[in-house]
């Protein structure tokens, strides 16, 4: 006992354990036998309570899976379904078929094999894609049930328990379709996203497969098949030509073919599990890059299904149709407006692929395309699938109101068109021309999908009411998810945007940079602002980890912490939100844009070059964007441009920055600035929730690293700056300074790293001579100073293919560039040593170049940029010119809509600013639409003439209408023409005529002003 003592005095435990353990002691030394039976009895309960009861149930099912080096995530798929709560043993069967894997996965199929032989059936074959192999599997299967579970993903405990349940008491049913979640790997959570979950929003419904609708099933893997004749005597199989999917889609469409007449459930609660990979390995991420998803899924796949149902059915029902459609939207999603994304087809692909598109939509009814409403189609989807494909028009359209102004009284609306229309705005039923307005192009390999119309209209009136024709027929408004078909007020429509009561201003101006970085216009512009107008309640924001935080405190600066409360107070009473990065925490930091209640000024991290729109596009709130050089300008504001902006939203002024770059330079100096930008392929991937990467360990085999490793220890590189006495300095871009010790430096070349420098960016271009860059935008700093910039790019034909996060916009490196463009070190060493020779200035062309590109050298950047802030709460008093409302004219008379023309061609005649020269223009167009626009409406044009006070012209056209055309209408007209041109025969006898054609519909009236006129 003694002993005992010591020993559990000695334990590292507290007392109250101690206490414990010795009563437990005690009793298995007083009971040894009682101990240890009470010990069992509990553990077993213990156990017993955590394993799943093993059900029989009434039905078998196999399961059959292709595998194709799966090996990490194999254990997880034999898991779920080995521990299903319906008894594995005796009601599941695997038969997995090894489409030649080339890591272990055969290993971990015996090991799972070797403790269920019975259940677990393994085959090898040649690799030949999952169709086959899952073909191969259906050879073995005697159950009554088959499905095909992909090995890289699972289901849930109760899978096939629920589907047994359910199959009991439905047995006619020959199909069942799971609920499909996705497994995000990267995050381990699983997220009930996907767009076809719509279908198990009722519990367990039941559906006749010849009336299934909208209800569509596209993946085999979440689907149970009842094993009939269709099955055993292969008339349905999965095609090996349908790559890199669909195959899906076309199984399931087969097997409905054959079982028109019986019905499918869908269960919510046997849940299938897609794993979304980490590494982005999966066969439907990398879908994209095989030429066969633009050819051999159509011609095998979605055109063969369609006239499958054509022939048999005289056809295509509508769920076959929507699969068809949800296929194809994934497409558009993909393509349009992102001509890079199809780089990988020549052209004879293209138009192919464009053919495939035509045939299929020659199957599809135009109002199935109307009716769809998934998978991110949204309505510029409907109207350019209708008009490039179908030529027709939708059924009705609409017009989305996206913004306002309350300021400057403005209304941003926008609509889509194929086809040119005739469109009209009125304001209380007066035709009302667009303020400003933009066409944005949508294209689809390469040619036009749809047109985007955007268009501020002004108002005066907050009582008016809205409303839109095209092509005469008034449209649908649609308002903050609302739709209007007989107008909407301007009062309602200011109400809708009208912010939260936490969103009222106090006029302050909110800027920042990035969240941990300052020194960019940001910075510049608040210092400006500080120095020039200290009434000005400003606030600039930062992370106080920051190496800026104490300079720019000790400099004076009003900061505020990001992310704090503090910074969410100011963020929600600033009045602008002034920034030169885009991102979301602070263009849309709470998510609800802020309740449009602020003017959103974005001051650029620099200069755009490439096409950004798709990024732009989804910023819903930016009221001011500044530009630098006129291409980039134009390029944002032009006609049939992809950017969604007017004139109104972008403000040509120079760079704030820009202001001290220019005052700092160093011309003389001798630095030489390598400077590449980043490749997303060769950088790790992003790091769940944040946007750290993970590091990859294959950095120096990317051709990137080769290159630029080769580059910087190279012996004629390193002759060449050294010969000409220039310091070389090397600063990488952020994404790549985790890989700067792989790149192993040499010891005469610098490192510059943007989170460790003390040197500031602004002054490493100042104190360069010359920079050596790929793509990066970083060189209009150098060409706003005058200095030269080489352009590497020895990977061009990848970047631009897709390679990278570009698609290449108006800049052009061989025209537009400030510097030689090479594609080998031989070239730019060569390249280098003629300007080196040249005293590192700039030779032609490139001279030229450097001094034209940019609008303003002056250091009046901030100055400029203030005021077009300023200018964001001015009210807008310019009118829309003459011209442009002759253009909205031409577009009335062009659709010959006459009285639409006049209309406008009056507005412009009653203009305050028109001048003579526009008068003599404007008269003669007129009178041509008055003779030629009514040749066929005597009436009208009568009409017409009258309110012109034309009334003798008014008259004579009446007169020469034949009796055969005469109608009620023409006759009391012409008899109130005839009166007031004092002919009062013609009016009598006119009168007279009406009473004898058209006695049904005239009244006592009538008759009273006939015996007045003959008594005259």
């Amino acid at each position: 006992m003694k002993v005992q003592s010591s020993i559990l005095n000695a334990l590292p435990m507290n007392e109250e354990s101690k206490e414990v353990l010795i009563r437990r002691v005690n009793k298995l030394l007083k009971d040894p036998k009682g101990f240890l039976q009470g010990s069992y009895n509990k553990r077993s309960a213990q156990v017993v309570s955590k394993t799943p009861i093993k059900h029989r149930g009434d039905n078998n099912f196999t399961v059959v899976s292709a595998v194709y080096n799966v090996e990490k995530y194999l254990d997880d798929y034999f898991k779920s379904l080995v521990n299903q709560s319906l008894s594995f043993k005796r009601h599941i069967y695997l038969v997995l078929i090894d489409d030649g894997s080339t890591d272990s996965s055969a290993d971990i199929i015996k090991k799972w094999q070797d403790k269920f032989p019975n259940n677990i059936k393994y085959m090898y074959k040649e690799n030949g894609g999952q169709a086959s192999a899952r073909n191969i599997g259906l050879q073995y299967v005697d159950t009554d049930w088959v499905t095909f579970i992909d090995p890289d993903d699972f289901v849930n405990s109760q899978y096939f328990k629920v589907i047994d349940d359910n199959l009991i008491n439905n047995k006619d049913v020959y199909a069942v379709g799971c609920s499909l979640e996705l497994y995000l790997e990267s995050g381990r959570v699983i997220k009930n996203t996907h767009p076809l979950k719509y279908k198990f929003n009722s519990k367990n419904k039941k559906h006749l497969i010849s009336n299934l609708d909208r209800n569509i099933q596209m993946s085999a893997s979440s689907t149970v098949f009842k094993v009939n004749e269709s099955i055993r005597n292969g008339y349905c199989r999965f095609n090996d030509k349908i790559k890199p999917n669909f195959e899906d889609a076309k199984f399931i469409a087969d097997y409905f073919l054959y079982n028109y007449d019986k019905e499918i459930i869908f269960i919510g609660n046997a849940k299938y599990y897609y794993r979304k990979r980490e590494d982005g390995s999966s066969t439907l991420d990398n879908s994209w890059k095989n030429v066969e998803l633009f050819d051999d899924v159509f011609e095998f796949g979605l055109i063969p299904m369609l006239k499958s149902y054509q022939s048999e059915f005289n056809f295509v029902p509508k769920n076959i149709q929507w699969m068809a459609i949800y296929h194809i939207s994934w497409y558009f999603g993909r393509l349009i407006n992102k001509n890079h994304n199809h780089s990988i087809l020549s052209k004879k692909e293209e138009t192919k692929f464009l053919q495939l598109l035509d045939t299929v939509f020659s199957m599809i009814s135009s109002q199935t395309i109307m009716e769809f409403n998934l998978a991110g189609l949204w309505f510029v989807h409907k109207v350019g699938m209708l008009g490039s494909f179908k030529q027709e028009k939708p059924s009705f359209q609409i017009i989305y109101i996206n913004n306002i102004d309350r300021e400057k009284k403005q209304i941003l609306l926008s609509y889509f068109t194929y086809f040119d229309v005739s469109c009209s705005f009125r304001l209380n039923d007066a035709d009302v021309t667009p303020q400003y307005e933009k066409i944005v192009k949508h294209t689809f390999i390469n040619q036009l999908f749809a047109q985007e119309r955007r268009c501020w209209i002004a108002f005066d009136n907050e009582e008016s009411l809205f409303t839109v024709a095209l092509d005469n027929e008034d449209a649908r408004i649609t308002l903050k998810n609302k739709q209007y078909k007989s107008g909407v007020s301007i009062k309602h429509i200011l109400k809708a945007f009208e912010p939260s009561l936490h969103y009222q201003t106090d006029g302050s101006w909110l800027l920042m940079d990035r969240v941990t970085q300052a020194d960019d216009n940001a910075e510049h512009l608040y210092r400006y602002l500080m120095d020039n107008y200290p009434e000005q309640r400003c606030y600039f924001a930062l992370s106080r980890s920051s190496t800026d935080w104490m300079r720019l405190q000790n400099e004076g600066f009003n900061l505020v912490e990001f992310a704090t409360e503090e910074f969410e107070r100011q963020l929600r009473k600033a009045s602008k939100i002034i920034s030169s990065h885009l991102d979301k925490p602070i263009n849309n930091y709470f998510g609800d844009q802020y309740d449009y209640s602020k003017k959103f000024v974005f001051l650029q991290h620099g200069v755009i070059k490439d096409d950004l729109s798709s990024w732009f596009n989804t910023k819903k709130n930016l009221s001011c964007i500044i530009t630098t050089t006129r291409p980039e300008y134009h390029s944002l504001i032009d006609e049939n441009s992809y950017y969604n902006f007017t004139k109104k939203e972008v403000a040509l002024t120079g760079l704030p920055r820009h202001d001290a770059l220019l005052k700092n330079n160093q011309s003389e100096s001798k630095q030489l600035l390598v400077m590449p930008t980043w490749r997303d392929s060769v950088v790790g991937n992003i790091v769940a929730g944040g946007k750290d990467r993970t590091i990859n360990d294959d950095f120096m085999q990317t051709s990137y690293a080769q290159h630029w490793y080769e580059l910087l220890h190279s012996e004629p590189f390193k002759k060449l700056v050294k010969e000409y006495g220039y310091e070389v300095v090397f600063a990488p871009h952020i994404n790549i300074a985790p890989y700067i010790e792989m790149l192993a430096i040499p010891s005469y070349i610098q490192v510059w790293q943007a989170n460790k420098a003390t040197t500031s960016m602004q002054q490493l271009f100042q104190q360069s001579k010359l920079m050596i860059t790929d793509y990066s935008s970083v060189a209009f700093e150098m060409g706003l100073l005058g200095k030269t910039t080489f352009y590497y790019q020895f990977d061009k034909d990848e970047v631009f293919s897709g390679g990278h996060t570009y698609q290449q916009g108006y800049f052009d490196y061989e025209v537009d560039g400030f510097g030689p463009v090479v594609i080998d070190q031989e070239s730019l060493i060569a390249t280098l040593e003629d300007v080196l020779q040249n005293e590192g200035e700039p030779l032609a062309p490139y001279e030229t170049r450097i001094q034209e590109t940019f609008a303003f050298r002056d250091t009046n950047n901030c100055q400029r940029v203030h005021e077009a802030i300023l200018d964001l709460d001015r009210p807008d008093i310019s009118e829309v010119s003459v011209d442009t409302i002759m253009e909205y004219a031409q577009q009335a008379i062009t659709h010959e809509a006459c009285d639409l023309a006049l209309e406008r061609i009056e507005n412009a005649l009653q203009h305050s600013d028109i001048t003579q020269a526009q008068l003599e223009q404007i008269t003669p167009i007129k009178e041509q639409v008055i003779q030629t626009g009514y040749q066929d409406q005597p009436v009208k044009l009568a009409n017409v003439l009258w309110q012109e006070k034309r009334l003798e012209a008014a008259l004579e056209v009446l007169k020469q209408v034949e009796s055969s055309q005469i109608t009620d209408e023409l006759l009391r007209l012409k008899v109130k023409l005839s009166i007031l041109n004092d002919n009062f025969v013609l009016a009598r006898d006119s009168q007279k005529l009406l009473l004898e054609n058209y006695k049904d519909t005239c009244t006592t009236d009538d008759w009273q002003f006939y015996t007045q006129l003959v008594n005259t």
